[in-house]
């Protein structure tokens, strides 16, 4: 039985604290630069270049994302890391528990890419809005809440300046995206619904990147309706900072819960039928046009259920709402 959903009746940068450990971190991206050399030789002795990309998932973004691309002439933003492209399958199989019938596997081949560890954040939204004196649509329909507001209708407090913004509408978040790319003079734009999936997967093929259950421990939504049979967990009913909770195993954060995250794809939940069709698909865009976008991720509001790593909704273009943020993906 499907418990509630807020959006389902709507018709509907990034320079967060640094890892709690930065010489931790320092010191696992030197091993790595040092190991990786010689696993690459090791490999390409055995004809495994490709394979090694697979085997070393973590390695692979830590040390390309810093050394090999930043030796290319790429700049890479801080906090972006780069994802090594790949095929996978995307959707959920008949037997997850859950499982939408919106949710039909396919095969889907990305290319490389770029995504941020973390969803913007209202102290960098507000940046935006400083500069440009840009008014959201929640603004320009002067709705009580918008992104000034916590998820409570109060304003929010300095506090939650590293707290993803809420109250954004797809607009908002494109709108987003423009500035920062001429601010910067670096493109920057929403993922893709398939790149979404494909990162917060992070290989995995299971329901959670953390395998087949979540806990609000490892993760921000409504522990009081638990999956199978499990104790419930906590209901923060607020949003917690965008580096909260240990990343997944691409040092991504928060790619499960805190705040559905929008999606550049229009959104049609006979697609995947189509993609299937087709047989592989490469670097799959949504359909061409309709009337609502994909928001990907569930959010501090939503039941675990809502967190699975396949799960997809739709909402309009338009629609803000206190549980509704986005990331950005750099493209080089």
């Amino acid at each position: 039985m499907n418990k509630a959903n807020p959006l389902r009746s709507v018709a509907l940068p990034l320079n967060p604290e640094a890892m709690s450990d930065k010489r931790s971190f320092a010191a696992f991206t030197g091993t790595m630069r040092m190991l990786l050399p010689a696993l690459l030789a090791r490999r390409a002795r055995q004809g495994k270049m490709v394979v090694l990309i697979g085997a070393l998932t973590l390695a692979g973004v830590m040390v390309f994302g810093t050394s090999a691309y930043a030796a290319s002439g790429i700049a890479v933003p801080e906090n972006f890391v780069l994802l090594p492209g790949g095929e996978f399958t995307m959707g959920s199989p008949l037997g997850e528990v859950n499982r939408q019938t919106n949710e039909t596997q396919h095969q889907v081949r990305v290319s490389d890419f770029y995504i941020s560890r973390y969803a913007v954040t209202s102290a960098e939204f507000r940046k935006f809005v400083k500069a440009t004196g840009y008014l959201t649509d929640a603004e320009k329909a002067n709705d009580q809440k918008h992104w000034r507001h916590a998820v409570s209708g109060t304003l929010r407090p300095k506090s939650e300046d590293n707290h993803p913004v809420v109250f954004v509408s797809w607009n908002d978040a494109v709108a987003y995206c423009n500035w920062i790319s001429q601010h910067t003079g670096r493109k920057f734009r929403l993922p893709t619904e398939a790149e979404r999936e494909y990162a917060c997967r992070a290989g995995t093929a299971t329901p959670y990147n953390t395998g087949q259950s979540l806990t609000t421990e490892r993760a921000n939504y409504n522990g009081q309706n638990p999956t199978g049979n499990k104790p419930k967990g906590m209901y923060r009913e607020n949003t917690v900072a965008v580096n909260s909770f240990v990343p997944n195993a691409w040092g991504l954060y928060n790619m499960h819960g805190n705040v559905w995250e929008w999606c550049s794809d229009w959104f049609d939940p006979a697609f995947y039928e189509q993609c299937k069709a087709a047989g592989t698909v490469t670097n799959p865009d949504g359909p061409e046009d309709g009337t609502r976008r994909v928001l990907r991720g569930a959010s501090w509001f939503d039941f675990e259920e809502h967190c699975r790593s396949a799960y997809r909704i739709g909402g309009a273009a338009l629609a803000r709402n206190p549980n509704v943020g986005f990331r950005l993906v750099f493209v080089p």
